[in-house]
């Protein structure tokens, strides 16, 4: 599902992930089913839904990684 979506964009996989901000392997994996990452999910769910719905240049921040408040 999140495959055909993005190529309904005409973006390539290189290009949902740099929006997201999540690992292009990862979203491999998540577009063959074979990945539960919730975190990437949800990230690339806004990303699509946010551009479908007609929002121009979507592209989320990075996640800082091990850094505490």
């Amino acid at each position: 599902m999140y495959k055909e979506r993005r190529k309904a964009l005409g973006w390539s996989r290189a290009d949902l992930a740099n929006k997201a901000h999540v690992n292009k392997a990862t979203l491999q994996l998540i577009e063959m089913g074979q990945s539960l990452d919730d975190e990437s999910i949800a990230r690339i769910e806004e990303v699509l839904s946010r551009t479908e719905a007609g929002e121009k240049d979507v592209m989320l921040p990075r996640v800082a990684v091990g850094k505490k408040s």
